[in-house]
């Protein structure tokens, strides 16, 4: 009985994944490309290979092939919360606004007030100014504190 529930959450999710995996590839290549960012000269692009560079760096074995078929919306395989947070902090282009709503479309709902969002787009702002190398540091840690202090949880809703 206890397989049969499991089986079923996971068709569930897969059926989830299948319905959303274009649009979620699509913000994440937007994300990845800079084009959240209405001025172009202050998001450059990130090359695929740098983006699965950037994760691997963070802990996620993730190819340049997956990169872009993730972005594509080819795998099946859904992306976690974990993997959806590093993909976008290796991204230049991201702003608050941007992961709100790639937090949503993927089904999860980020409990930030204004203040806070306001807060993370400073965090931004100051993290890009610092080496690259200071920026992989804190890309880990920050990846963790959002995790952890966000408490994103998964919407309990049926829209797709």
């Amino acid at each position: 009985m206890l397989s049969e529930v499991v089986s079923d959450r996971d068709e569930v999710q897969v059926a989830r994944w299948s319905a959303i995996k274009g649009r979620v590839g699509t913000s994440l290549r937007e994300l990845r490309q800079g084009q959240h960012v209405a001025d172009a000269q202050a998001a450059s692009s990130r090359s695929q290979a740098r983006l699965a560079g950037e994760l691997e760096e963070l802990g996620y074995h993730v190819t340049q092939s997956m990169v872009s078929r993730y972005e594509q919306g080819l795998l099946d395989a859904p992306l976690t919360l974990e993997r959806i947070v590093g993909w976008t902090l290796c991204c230049e282009a991201l702003s608050s606004q941007a992961f709100r709503e790639l937090l949503a479309l993927a089904g999860y709902y980020l409990p930030w007030h204004p203040a806070d969002l306001r807060a993370f787009d400073d965090l931004l702002r100051s993290y890009r100014r610092l080496s690259l190398t200071d920026q992989v540091v804190l890309r880990g840690r920050l990846l963790w504190h959002i995790l952890a202090s966000s408490q994103a949880t998964t919407c309990r809703t049926t829209e797709t």
